[in-house]
């Protein structure tokens, strides 16, 4: 008992060491409270009202909410969302962890070749990429439908036809954040102990196996972490649909963020109903995310 009391007891090096990571922590508590903090719940108190910047305000309770959870609009836009995020997060994924296996079995010097050129497209702004694929995807001056025009085939609408409307959207988005999540894969396979692979090749094991059991299990955290980042990162998709499609055609690329946006230029509404719109999309990223915490449970490595 005396010992368990003298190892609970802290000394004067655990308070100075105590006192230096708060003096540490300060300034960032700071940036925290006025950047994060504040606006959060200045917006949750704005959402009440029927709040403009030129008239008094006037407090008008849950009516905010419920008009924009009743707008058939935003109904359509979270629906899109979440298509996106059900087809986007899985397809980086996999996509990332194969493009991430083939730089590890590459020699040094060719694999921080690619590397470097993949991650490219992800020091490229959203807008950047929107203007580039409108060069690839227009339908009079596209680069696929002059080649298409070239052999023969009439031209394809991709921007103005829902379903590759749809498609136009989801490339340049894998486009833009493969190369960053390569190298995030990349980097949780370069610290997978290789005796690990090394007794498996003993035992016989193929390359398959390796992967199923190996790589994959010791991949689970990396992979959760992706699917956090990947899932709030398509709820919040704005910048790709806006230039490329506008939301179109029928508003089935129309995202949230998009709408509020839409909504937030429309000086006949007010600014409550437009920040009412971005506290449920607050609610919705963070119970889509601890679904996926729920799901898809992060444990330790197997080493240690």
């Amino acid at each position: 008992m005396k010992r368990r009391k003298s190892q609970n007891k802290i000394t004067s090096i655990d308070k100075r060491d105590m006192k230096t990571a708060y003096i540490m922590l300060l300034p960032a508590i700071i940036m925290l409270t006025i950047f994060v903090i504040v606006p959060l719940i200045m917006a949750l108190q704005k959402s009440f009202y029927d709040w403009n910047f030129y008239i008094d305000s006037e407090f008008v309770g849950l009516k905010n909410y419920k008009i924009i959870v009743n707008t058939v609009y935003f109904q359509k836009a979270v629906v899109n969302v979440i298509k996106f995020v059900v087809i986007i997060v899985p397809l980086m994924i996999l996509v990332s962890f194969l493009f991430a296996n083939v730089l590890v079995n590459l020699n040094k010097k060719l694999s921080a070749v690619i590397r470097t050129m993949i991650y490219i497209p992800g020091i490229v702004s959203g807008i950047a990429t929107s203007v580039i694929f409108i060069f690839v995807l227009d339908y009079k001056g596209g680069i696929i439908n002059q080649i298409l025009m070239k052999l023969g085939h009439s031209r394809v609408a991709f921007l103005n036809d829902p379903f590759w409307a749809a498609i136009s959207v989801i490339i340049p988005s894998i486009w833009l954040g493969l190369g960053g999540n390569t190298i995030l894969m990349y980097a949780g396979m370069m610290n997978i102990p290789t005796e690990y692979y090394e007794a498996a090749s003993v035992d016989g094991a193929s390359a398959l196996k390796k992967m199923l059991h190996i790589t994959i299990p010791q991949m689970r955290n990396i992979v959760v972490l992706m699917s956090i980042g990947l899932t709030a990162g398509t709820l919040q998709m704005f910048d790709i649909p806006y230039m490329l499609t506008g939301g179109g055609p029928s508003n089935s690329t129309l995202t949230p963020m998009l709408y509020l946006y839409n909504n937030y230029r429309d000086t006949s509404k007010g600014m409550g109903y437009t920040i009412a719109g971005a506290v449920l999309m607050l609610i919705l990223i963070t119970a889509i995310n601890s679904i996926v915490f729920a799901v898809i449970k992060s444990d330790k490595s197997m080493e240690g």
